[in-house]
């Protein structure tokens, strides 16, 4: 049976917002959904939402001129790790109303994950500890398991349901053609030859024409 087509091609580039997943090599897999809308690294700028570097030396919702949502700016006192796990959870239950769309991370070694590499996004890392409960290993669900898969839903779970993804059916030089479009037309990064293989591979493998 064929899957059904994302609305529109635009809907794709949305799935490698932000374009090189080299990223991968350098954070965890874990936190490839938070570059989608937040810059990191000394040099960072507001985005779509505001910096991540330095978020340990600044009050909740205070990044100067950014423009927070009134539910997030009810919090206040500054980031720490038992905060920053509850908000990770589920940002809609932490902050009621908050314009962030990122549903949250259900797994706590997931968001144990996020909150360490957090901290090293500050010039003098705050001594977090994440709070870690005994759980099953993290799992992509519902993407299909495979090689890349920590990419992909890394890259695509910051903007929409990562059941997006597993909708879809295109052939491997669809898929090509595709990235090619996002590039050419939407500005995203080109790719290493690598990470292109590795994306290819895994989406025509799993997300191909049956």
């Amino acid at each position: 049976m064929q899957k059904a087509p994302f609305g529109s091609l635009a809907a794709l580039w949305l799935l490698f917002w932000g374009g090189n997943l080299a990223f991968a090599e350098t954070i965890p897999p874990q936190a490839l959904a938070c570059t989608a809308c937040h810059q990191t690294g000394p040099d960072a700028k507001p985005a779509i939402g505001p910096p991540l570097w330095g978020l340990a030396e600044r009050d909740i919702a205070s990044y100067p001129a950014f423009q927070y949502s009134d539910a997030l700016k009810q919090h206040q006192g500054r980031w720490d790790a038992e905060r920053l796990d509850r908000f990770l959870s589920a940002p809609s239950a932490f902050a009621p109303g908050t314009n962030m769309v990122f549903p949250g991370l259900s797994e706590p070694a997931s968001r144990a994950a996020v909150i360490t590499w957090l901290a090293s996004q500050n010039p003098t890392p705050p001594d977090w500890q994440p709070i870690r409960v005994p759980g099953p290993p993290i799992s992509f669900d519902p993407l299909e398991s495979g090689e890349g898969v920590e990419l992909v839903a890394g890259a695509c779970s910051g903007c929409h349901s990562l059941h997006l993804v597993t909708q879809q059916g295109l052939s491997r030089d669809s898929w090509q053609e595709t990235l090619e479009w996002m590039v050419e037309e939407q500005g995203m990064a080109p790719l290493s030859e690598e990470d292109l293989r590795r994306v290819l591979d895994y989406l025509s493998t799993h997300y191909g024409l049956e």
